[in-house]
């Protein structure tokens, strides 16, 4: 039986990707990096389930005060977890829709995605949870990947397999809708992270070349690489510029 046309044109897409970027090292660094913190936090004796939030802020928690002072918290929080639960959640996120976006944007813009995105999570979590409460967590990096993945369905979708497109993006809006509606309805879960990483990710990717689409990756991805990475230092400056003055 010959196959059919359809798969073979998802077919076809796959094997295009895989070629582009063989290895997803990227994702496989962050998930142990941020493995390997957590590990560190064991060692130095904090509890693997519910570490305490002052154990979290020596670490280098987000928390309005103490960011306001040492800006290097708003990345560093970025890599810290609040016990094996929170940590396993992300990492479980980041290892399944991490290799679909690095192999859509390449390696380094992957990187730049990421890193971002949870710089603007951390930023955006300031202005509310972390006014008054440690903020931790690689959610809002996590949800910037989810938001570069919506910009490519949302924005290339006639780039892409048409089956594709449909499965990802119901699969993504799930899980962006469940984890915010938990967030609201739990009082645990620090929202504007995960909104903030949303949002710059969603943005960054729109500037930003696909390498699915070759033509115009071959030609203006570092030109776009650019302007998405000065467009977001320029925004990151403004946010802090623009933070609520320490309370505490």
């Amino acid at each position: 039986m010959p196959t059919p046309p359809v798969v073979r044109v998802a077919d076809d897409f796959v094997e295009r990707l895989l070629r582009a970027t063989p290895r997803a090292w990227v994702t496989i660094a962050l998930v142990a990096a941020n493995v390997g913190v957590w590990l560190a936090n064991l060692a130095s004796g904090m509890s693997p389930m519910m570490p305490r939030p002052i154990e979290l802020l020596a670490w280098g928690g987000n928390l309005l005060p103490a960011t306001l002072e040492q800006p290097w918290r708003l990345f560093a929080a970025a890599f810290l977890h609040a016990g094996a639960i929170h940590l396993g959640f992300n990492m479980w996120a980041l290892w399944n829709m991490g290799p679909i976006a690095e192999r859509f944007y390449g390696n380094l813009q992957f990187l730049a995605i990421y890193l971002l995105s949870g710089l603007f999570g951390s930023l955006a979590s300031l202005f509310f949870a972390a006014r008054e409460a440690v903020s931790v967590g690689a959610s809002g990096a996590i949800f910037g990947v989810t938001g570069a993945l919506l910009a490519a369905l949302f924005t290339k979708h006639d780039k892409l397999p048409a089956p594709l497109v449909a499965s990802m993006r119901s699969s993504l809006l799930m899980f962006v809708g469940y984890s915010l509606f938990l967030g609201f309805t739990s009082g645990v879960v620090d929202n504007a992270a995960h909104l903030g990483g949303l949002v710059s990710g969603f943005a960054l990717a729109t500037i930003m070349a696909e390498k699915f689409d070759w033509t115009e990756y071959r030609s203006n991805a570092v030109s776009r690489a650019l302007v998405a990475i000065g467009a977001s230092v320029v925004a990151a400056v403004f946010a802090w510029w623009s933070l609520p003055a320490s309370v505490m």
